[in-house]
């Protein structure tokens, strides 16, 4: 077994490792497996700090001389992974677990490793050649029960929506056990992700409002502005249709649909809200009326829903989706979707009843929000010549603090954020309100209602004021009958 000393001294400069993971005492080896030709696989355990028991996997090479280096993106390690799979290799670990290897086809004749650019990412990514194919192999960094992408991909390989699996493997415990998802080897997709035209689109539209519109609001300039992308925005409607229909297909089969359990998630929400307003009272750089404000409007909404269910059953049946949809995961050119991380892969597993496809354009509409905010603030700031920090706070209360000077050019570019963000959300997701029957519409507000909170609860637990505050500004505008009633750029 690798000594506890040598591993931490490995992990002491990982870039990848989070930063409760850094906060360990120290590191672990639980258990470790050899691939051969001096790779291995690490899984660790971090022991005390706030990722006490979190696990991480840590491959491994040592080279001629003796010396011990982090494995992933060599060629070594991708062709050793690649070609095990292929073989659905099974490899003892040093404690009596075992690695499972499993695969689509033969192993390559060649693999080699191609430039990528993979950005900051918590997994091990890589991109290699396999007999003239391009493919990604990630490595799960912090292996868990609850990774499903592997075994998505292997469900929806073949159907032109996702990208084609090649092979996975997962780590099995002594005696037995939930695997832990190692790492996945699927075909590379090509094109870019939907965020990247709607970035250029609207960066283009910020020098048409650099003067009041004597016409008044910006909806119709914004429309036609729009226009050039108004084709791939509603292919890409059409294409996560198409997706939903399969996932349901390949997933369920022909059992029926149950029905979404909107009470119990509707009580958590109300229970979130409540600890979420008390843990709000620690929040020194927001301002306080904004959050109180904030609370009473997510409260109100919750107890709109509230309204609504007691008034009869909501006809809004559940059924897979995505999982965790961002606009960086839905490509064009070909449409795709990457990333994959449906909560419950069958009927009768846990979760399989608390999905639905209105979560994945709740998540676009949330990817929304933040997005256009962002743009927004950034541009803002660059007008004014300040910081994108204080165009987002002073955009919670409409710049009531800024000069007059100031206020007239935040406002209008929020004003044209927000006007561009929801045509767009019109021609990727559909109207507010379009959902027919009795429940449709409630159960899209609803589970808008829990990604909210859910994103609000990680931006105050890891002191993100700024995203945060994007929050806050759309929870302002809830507690009424439509989400988007309200201006979001008014005092409140």
């Amino acid at each position: 077994m690798t000594s506890d000393t040598h591993l931490s001294a490995l992990l002491r400069g990982a870039a990848w490792l989070p930063e409760d993971g850094r906060r360990a005492d120290r590191h672990e080896v639980a258990d470790e497996a050899a691939l051969g030709d001096g790779l291995r696989l690490l899984l660790t355990t971090a022991v005390g700090g706030p990722a006490h028991g979190r696990r991480f996997l840590v491959p491994v090479r040592t080279d001629a001389a003796g010396r011990t280096a982090e494995a992933p993106g060599t060629e070594e390690f991708d062709r050793a992974c690649v070609r095990l799979a292929a073989a659905g290799a099974t490899l003892p670990t040093a404690r009596g677990g075992h690695v499972a290897f499993r695969g689509s086809g033969p192993a390559p004749r060649t693999v080699r490793v191609l430039p990528f650019e993979r950005g900051w990412s918590s997994n091990s990514l890589s991109r290699v050649d396999l007999d003239g194919r391009p493919h990604l192999h990630k490595t799960y960094r912090a292996p868990d029960p609850g990774i499903r992408e592997p075994e998505l991909l292997r469900l929806m390989d073949g159907g032109g929506h996702t990208p084609g699996w090649f092979g996975d493997y997962a780590y099995v415990p002594p005696g037995g056990g939930p695997p832990l998802p190692l790492g996945v080897v699927y075909a590379y997709a090509p094109g870019t992700g939907i965020d990247a035209p709607l970035r250029a689109n609207l960066r283009a539209l910020w020098p048409k409002t650099a003067a009041p519109d004597p016409a008044g609001p910006p909806g119709e300039a914004v429309r036609a502005h729009l226009a050039p992308l108004a084709g791939t925005l509603t292919a890409a409607r059409d294409f996560l249709g198409s997706f939903h229909r399969e996932l349901r297909l390949r997933l369920g089969g022909d059992a029926p649909l149950p029905a979404y359990p909107a009470g119990r998630a509707l009580d958590a929400a109300e229970a979130r809200i409540a600890a979420l307003a008390e843990r709000a009272r620690d929040e020194a750089v927001l301002p306080r009326p904004v959050l109180d404000a904030a609370f009473r409007a997510l409260a109100g909404e919750a107890a709109l829903l509230r309204d609504s269910l007691a008034a009869g059953p909501w006809h809004a049946p559940a059924g897979p989706c995505h999982g965790d949809l961002h606009l960086s995961h839905l490509l064009t050119a070909p449409p795709r979707v990457i990333d994959v991380s449906t909560p419950a892969t069958g009927p009768g597993e846990p979760g399989w009843d608390e999905q639905s496809p209105l979560e994945d354009l709740v998540a676009l509409g949330r990817a929304l929000e933040y997005f256009s905010a962002d743009e927004a603030a950034d541009h803002a700031a660059r007008l004014l010549g300040t910081d994108s920090a204080r165009t987002m706070l002073a955009a919670l209360d409409g710049g009531a603090a800024l000069p007059p000077a100031e206020q007239a050019p935040l406002l209008r570019v929020f004003a044209a954020a927000d006007a561009w963000r929801q045509h767009v959300a019109e021609l990727l997701i559909g109207p507010a309100g379009a959902a027919s029957g009795h429940g449709g519409e409630e159960l899209r507000r609803l589970l808008r209602l829990r990604r909210l909170l859910h994103e609000l609860d990680y931006n105050f637990a890891h002191a993100r004021p700024y995203h945060a505050a994007i929050d806050l500004r759309h929870a302002l505008a809830l507690g009424h009958p439509s989400p988007s009633a309200r201006t979001l750029t008014t005092r409140t």
